[in-house]
């Protein structure tokens, strides 16, 4: 885990704003002023695009490093952590609405049973919760798990993303492929599930 962190971390202080592209992400029919928590909110993507939607937003990351550029570039009224997404320092029913947009991708079976636990911990009763992770279609996928530059990738289908949060209820399973420019297809597992 500590050499999986100082890879991210290093990636984030080479480039504090690594991921680009669209930081799009669903509706889950919360009302605006919804307390969300971004996890592994990276370089603040998510995390803006939650602002904007009008919830008011509280990121973690592992990373101190991501942590650092996110207060840097949105800090004012998000509040940021650095934390492990299997242990939250947060109360239990704290958030109407929890964002992991790629974290699930690197956690083992067992990191993904301590997140599921956390986050059916931290959401109220009614809350919901968005899961974004590439997919075993995606154009980077490799047969099993599969390591670059330090961080460990899995590809999981949305029913294996679904079956790897119990106790919640499953709205929406889905996967999302789009074609590239160079005729390769990015492939994303997409769940919206809810804290009964």
């Amino acid at each position: 885990m500590g050499e999986e962190r100082a890879a991210w971390d290093e990636l984030y202080r080479r480039q504090p704003r690594a991921w680009r592209g669209s930081s799009k992400v669903p509706d889950m029919g919360l009302s605006a002023g919804s307390s969300v928590l971004d996890v592994g909110c990276g370089n603040g993507k998510t995390s803006a695009a939650l602002a904007e939607m009008g919830f008011s937003v509280t990121g973690v990351d592992f990373s101190s490093a991501a942590v650092d550029s996110c207060r840097e570039r949105l800090g004012g009224s998000t509040e940021f952590f650095v934390s492990d997404c299997t242990d939250l320092p947060f109360d239990g029913g704290a958030f109407d609405g929890i964002y992991a947009v790629h974290v699930t991708e690197h956690l083992d079976d067992e990191g993904m049973k301590m997140f599921a636990s956390e986050c059916f911990r931290v959401l109220r009763p009614g809350g919901r919760m968005f899961v974004r992770s590439f997919s075993p279609g995606d154009m980077r996928a490799v047969p099993g798990n599969s390591v670059r530059n330090g961080i460990s990738y899995r590809y999981r289908t949305p029913e294996d993303i679904g079956s790897g949060f119990p106790g919640f209820t499953r709205l929406h399973l889905g996967t999302v492929d789009e074609k590239t420019r160079f005729g390769t297809v990015r492939s994303r597992s997409e769940c919206i599930l809810e804290k009964p």
